[in-house]
């Protein structure tokens, strides 16, 4: 992972992993039927720290989000690639300025 761009969702609270405190998670699409995982990928020209929107929903992400309300856990079913191995929600795109967040070769799988 080293030297690329990756799309990381930032307000979750801290936690430690291999004692190694983990401060965000990356989003990584998973192929359907033999399980590959790969990174999901901004486009080339997005500018590292933008912020992915989702057409539809709008307003300010909380600053950090409560792990008793479980709140990534309620989005996360809704996120898939689609056919072309773009990023979406509830079937609608994540964007960034420079376009849409793709996988490299994963469609139709599910994001996590």
């Amino acid at each position: 992972m080293q030297q690329r761009k990756v799309i990381c969702v930032c307000n979750l609270k801290p936690a430690a992993m291999r004692g190694i405190t983990s401060q965000a998670m990356v989003l990584a699409a998973t192929h359907p039927e033999t399980g590959k995982v790969e990174l999901c990928d901004p486009p080339a020209d997005a500018a590292i720290g933008e912020r992915v929107t989702v057409e539809g929903f709008s307003g300010e992400p909380d600053e950090q989000l409560n792990p008793k309300k479980k709140i990534f856990e309620q989005v996360q079913p809704d996120l898939a690639t689609n056919a072309d191995r773009v990023a979406c929600y509830k079937g609608v795109p994540l964007m960034t300025s420079a376009g849409p967040v793709k996988a490299a070769t994963v469609a139709g799988g599910s994001i996590r």
